[in-house]
């Protein structure tokens, strides 16, 4: 299914994301971003710095606080609940 738009808050993402460096936040942002077209992503560390275009030990400093955003094997609240509600329009 094709999702052209993204809904981003950005009072919530600003509020949410203020002790992330600005290669977390990159990385962060294209983990969001991947989730929304698949509408989920991988359980694969090296697929997942892929995704962020990090180096494996780019992504090894980073994961700790980009998966305190996500819970069960990369799931993400706000998503699922927007896929949600775009599913039902």
């Amino acid at each position: 299914m094709s999702r052209p738009w993204f809904p981003f808050y950005v009072g919530d993402y600003l509020r949410d994301t203020g002790n992330l460096g600005a290669l977390e936040h990159g990385a962060y942002l294209l983990l969001i971003l991947h989730y929304w077209q698949h509408a989920d992503l991988p359980d694969d560390e090296e697929e997942l710095a892929t995704i962020c275009r990090l180096t494996m030990p780019q992504w090894e400093k980073a994961r700790p606080r980009l998966s305190r955003f996500f819970y069960d094997g990369w799931k993400h609240r706000r998503i699922e609940k927007e896929l949600a509600k775009f599913a039902g329009l």
